[in-house]
């Protein structure tokens, strides 16, 4: 500023001369002359108060319920809460909620490697994958054969079986096909399946199998599984979200049961991130997209609600 009012040329060349734009010299002297130098003090561009800063009941709201679902992440519990109508909220304003209050578990800083399928379709039953898993049953063999819709995550079959012939993966993807009313469709309509390059998956029975129901074969090249990533990422989560935290099942039949409560949890009530977090069973029979919009309209309609409280709030404080 001395300098400007120092110079013997006018103020605009001046600060052309000193890359400084005018007005904001003349915001200084303006500032400067009002409150001296404690005028000059940078100020934060950002309002003091947020009108649509969450609530204290909502924060609270959010970490009671966070409290009894211990498993469940900031992103999910954030649809939860809406379907739930807790709280309508996005998973960003979860998440800050949840670490102020010391809820966020050191995982969350971690990010974990995503193996998700490449081929992407866009409707169910245009695409089907297979896998096998080993699961741990004592005193004996235990693999789990699951069909997965690409579209929609939903596990269309799948069983524990005590073997892992070609003849298991004909009855399982025949019951699957069963299931899904494949059977009765034109050859044009029925899934691509596609799997690994196990020794059932090629064998000849099982390809004459798929040759007489016309499903076309896709099997993942060698040392590139990542085009069967959406299976793997389904038996990972069964083992990791149920398998793995019990005891050693002890019996074959005890782990069959098990297995299938789990799938029909997956399917009808776990939300799942790749279909924007509704369950594989809402985006398999279409009804995703309605639930979605609905989230939307409750969040902006609790964003609005927030704006009028706080300022009704502040007005009256004032």
């Amino acid at each position: 500023m001395d300098i400007v009012e120092e110079s013997t040329l006018p103020v605009k060349t001046t600060c052309e001369i000193l890359e400084l734009n005018s007005w904001r010299y003349y915001d200084w002297r303006k500032r400067y002359e009002a409150d001296g130098m404690e005028g000059l003090k940078n100020h934060k561009s950002t309002p003091a108060a947020c009108p649509h800063s969450l609530l204290e009941e909502e924060k609270q709201a959010i970490v009671d319920y966070a409290l009894k679902h211990p498993d469940q992440r900031h992103r999910k519990l954030a649809k939860k809460m809406m379907d739930d109508d807790i709280v309508y909220v996005s998973a960003s304003s979860a998440y800050r909620v949840l670490k102020e209050a010391g809820l966020i578990p050191d995982q969350e800083y971690h990010k974990q490697k995503k193996a998700d399928g490449k081929i992407e379709v866009d409707q169910p039953n245009k695409m089907w994958h297979t896998d096998i898993s080993y699961i741990p049953v004592k005193n004996t063999h235990a693999y789990l054969i699951c069909v997965l819709d690409g579209y929609s995550r939903k596990i269309i079959h799948g069983e524990l079986s005590q073997t892992m012939t070609a003849d298991d993966m004909q009855r399982v993807l025949s019951r699957a096909m069963y299931k899904a009313g494949i059977f009765d469709l034109d050859p044009v309509s029925r899934p691509v399946l596609v799997s690994d390059n196990g020794t059932q998956l090629v064998a000849k029975s099982f390809t004459e199998f798929l040759e007489e129901w016309e499903i076309r074969h896709i099997r993942t090249a060698v040392k590139h599984p990542e085009t069967n990533g959406k299976i793997e990422v389904f038996h990972k989560t069964i083992k990791y979200e149920n398998v793995y935290r019990k005891e050693t099942y002890q019996s074959f039949y005890e782990a069959r049961e098990d297995i299938e409560d789990f799938i029909d949890y997956y399917n009808s009530e776990r939300l799942h991130q790749g279909v924007d977090y509704v369950t594989p069973d809402q985006k398999y029979n279409g009804k995703a997209d309605e639930i979605i919009d609905e989230r939307k309209k409750k969040h902006q309609s609790a964003i609005d609600r927030r704006k009028r409280l706080n300022r009704k709030r502040k007005s009256t404080a004032a």
